[in-house]
């Protein structure tokens, strides 16, 4: 990125979200319900918003046009897609209710109350584990991506990052994350229809020309029924794997959970979680833009080094089309957008681990009371250094990982959410021993270690993982427990 004007764009966007999340501080921040959960008086349009921003990462807009570009590449991604919407009505018919009835932080707050203290400690740890592993792995993509756009190095990248995300969270709390969300929504949204208006614009024809194209590459595949559990993107893996992956990241991953706790009332955060399922069109924008690299690369090939490049590399596709082809502006437009997606899922993380880590275990450590205003500031610290832990373990991932292990990494969430899962449903559905959900927690995690070995598709990772913890749960319930 060398014009002076996209700098001009992406230093706008940063500028002007920062002092829109500074305009926010004065709107309360100063007790914990106000600090965590926007004292219950966000918009549920807002909220919803906010659910979107921070599931949609700089991955989507890089990872996605990729998988068609690729080859062998087609839509059979979109298929996934038909999960993703069903979780989020499953979120509102299962849990919202339940976390809304028992006026709770978080979802181990809940699990707290039903289960027991040690079983809340238990998914609290769960948590921290997938979400500052897979948080960090995931801040180390997005810099990588924006490291080959902006010529800046890597570790750069990831303190920008790292440091616009602490910074909005700590003005005002989930508050300023929501509302930074929203503005962030609408930039990573426009972004997705900047980039598909240009590439019908620069393809002959348009989309009939992007179609003609895509189908004498067998681009346009887009159902696959087959029954085998190694591959990812199947019509099955759709409706029942993301299903249950989705209805985790919403139910079980206080990421996503903290959004929901928002709203003014239960009716509204169902509302809320119900319309973030329409977060999906950004996704199938992205898989047009991956048609239109397609049809734009067929009419205007790119050089023997660009092309064995991509063919090597094919996650570059998109943002060395931002780079070469996209008029000055616009390009500072698409990486602002990619900025945002970035910034948004990170600042997400750090006020859910903060509020997990200092709300709820620095008054059980330090054995006294605190009062809010103490706790406030503690959160506010552990943006600080969750925000720090997190760009380290970036660049240490970065200094260790092969490309296996940095998968495997992208896949960390997986391994612990699906029991996480399973000890919530636990929570909706009766009272059980720790000790029979701690030994179903062991039975979960090897059951995906199993399946990981076996070259399972993660998706399947989360429903058995849930499966497992409640079966070998209700297990040692009938065996033990006296009648």
């Amino acid at each position: 990125m060398n014009n002076p004007i996209d700098w001009l764009v992406l230093i706008a966007f940063l500028v002007f979200s920062t002092w829109f999340g500074h305009r926010l501080k004065g709107k309360g921040a100063d007790s914990l319900d106000s600090f965590f959960r926007g004292g219950r008086n966000v918009p549920w349009w807002a909220v919803s918003a906010s659910l979107i921003a921070t599931k949609t990462s700089a991955l989507t807009f890089i990872a996605v046009p990729a998988a068609v570009y690729a080859a062998g590449g087609d839509l059979r991604y979109a298929q996934i897609t038909i999960g993703f919407i069903i979780g989020n009505f499953l979120m509102a018919r299962f849990f919202i209710g339940a976390y809304y009835e028992a006026d709770v932080y978080s979802p181990y707050d809940y699990i707290a109350k039903k289960l027991g203290a040690r079983v809340g400690h238990l998914a609290r740890v769960l948590f921290v584990v997938g979400a500052v592993l897979g948080q960090a792995i995931r801040l180390l993509s997005t810099a990588l991506i924006l490291s080959v756009i902006t010529d800046f190095s890597l570790a750069t990248c990831i303190w920008i990052i790292g440091g616009f995300s602490v910074l909005w969270a700590w003005f005002g709390g989930v508050t300023t994350v929501i509302w930074t969300d929203v503005l962030q929504f609408g930039i990573f949204t426009l972004g997705a229809l900047v980039s598909a208006a240009w590439l019908l614009h620069l393809v002959p024809d348009g989309l009939s020309g992007i179609l003609i194209a895509a189908d004498e590459r067998a681009k346009l595949v887009f159902l696959d029924l087959s029954l085998d559990p190694t591959k990812t993107f199947t019509l099955w893996v759709g409706l029942v794997g993301a299903s249950i992956f989705e209805l985790g990241a919403n139910a079980v991953d206080h990421v996503v959970t903290q959004r929901a706790l928002c709203c003014k009332n239960v009716h509204e955060a169902r509302r809320a979680v119900r319309w973030s399922a329409v977060g999906v069109l950004t996704t199938y924008l992205m898989l047009l833009v991956g048609l239109g690299l397609v049809a734009f690369h067929a009419a205007q090939p790119p050089s023997a080094a660009t092309a064995a490049q991509l063919i090597a590399q094919p996650d570059r596709v998109f943002p060395l089309f931002i780079v070469e082809n996209l008029p000055v502006g616009l390009s500072g437009l698409l990486i602002a957008a990619l900025f945002a997606a970035g910034i948004s899922t990170l600042d997400s993380a750090l006020t859910a681990l903060s509020q997990i880590t200092v709300q709820s275990t620095l008054p059980a450590l330090t054995r006294r009371v605190w009062s809010e205003a103490a706790l406030v500031r503690a959160s506010r610290l552990g943006l600080i250094a969750w925000g720090v832990i997190l760009c380290a373990l970036a660049q240490i991932f970065n200094a260790s990982l092969d490309e296996g292990l940095l998968k495997l990494g992208l896949a960390v969430p997986g391994y612990v959410f699906g029991s996480l899962l399973g000890i919530a449903w636990l929570a909706l559905s009766g009272n059980t021993r720790p000790a029979h959900v701690f030994a179903g927690a062991i039975a979960a995690i090897t059951t995906v270690l199993i399946l990981r070995n076996q070259g399972i598709s993660f998706f399947w990772w989360y429903p058995a993982g849930a499966l497992v913890q409640v079966a070998f749960t209700r297990a040692l319930d009938r065996i033990l427990l006296p009648s």
